[in-house]
């Protein structure tokens, strides 16, 4: 039986949510479910295919769905709006309580997490020549220039996150996990240096090595380098929107 899928690029924050909660299910009804929550087609009638075509077309999609590599943008396009992260630098105590509260169940809370790390850019400065020598000058010595000195962003207010977190769901996983990964990492290396003198040397050492070990799960450099040498942002548009441009 030959059969047309549409299956997307990337699997998007909402539908990793429901991929790691079928775990309590059957393997095929497993499959069932996220052919139909990856393709065009309905579990109806998926249930109809041969146990063979099943078996093939969850292979491919699981495939994509495997190849799940967390990566770090500071800065992205969602239709048509810029958006910025924020670094603990800038935040507010507001804002790292409420991401500390959320990060304690991070895959329940993950959009929201995103609402908080990431909004609107309101000001740059990106096009102005004390960034273009300071960046160019840098990465010529194989370093770079703190790009968030040069955007601001929205402030931040709790009682639109939610709202704003349903915008953020089309995104892509990897993006999302990447950004919260990036923050824990940075999280915990200020918190170690907070501690520096109230920790022993043998936790220092055990927390040092945790940190090494999120780092080198996660491709969090490669946004930062796209955007510092070539002022490229990736940009998506939600599938509503993106309907209606067919």
């Amino acid at each position: 039986m030959e059969m047309k899928l549409t299956i997307p690029d990337f699997l998007s924050v909402k539908q990793w949510k429901v991929f790691t909660s079928l775990e309590h299910l059957s393997d095929t009804e497993k499959m069932i479910k996220m052919i139909a929550l990856l393709s065009d087609k309905e579990e109806d009638e998926v249930k109809t295919w041969s146990p063979t075509s099943l078996s093939d077309v969850y292979g491919t999609i699981l495939e994509a769905v495997t190849d799940l590599q967390p990566s770090f943008y500071p800065i992205f396009e969602l239709d048509g709006v810029k958006y910025g992260y924020t670094p603990m630098s800038r935040m507010t105590l507001g804002e790292y309580v409420d991401l500390e509260r959320l990060a304690k169940k991070s895959h329940d809370n993950i959009e929201e997490i995103m609402a908080i790390l990431y909004r609107p850019i309101t000001k740059h400065k990106f096009n102005g020549i004390k960034w273009a020598f300071k960046n160019t000058f840098k990465v010529k010595m194989g370093d770079a220039e703190n790009l968030f000195k040069y955007y601001e962003t929205e402030a931040y207010d709790s009682s639109e996150r939610e709202e704003n977190s349903k915008k953020l769901a089309v995104l892509p996983a990897s993006m999302a996990l990447g950004a919260l990964g990036f923050f824990l990492v940075v999280a915990s290396t200020s918190l170690l240096a907070t501690n520096h003198y109230s920790t022993s040397p043998t936790e220092q050492l055990k927390m040092v090595k945790e940190m090494s070990s999120q780092m080198a799960s996660m491709n969090i450099g490669d946004g930062l380098l796209q955007f510092i040498t070539s002022l490229q942002h990736p940009s998506f548009q939600s599938p509503e929107i993106a309907k209606s441009l067919n």
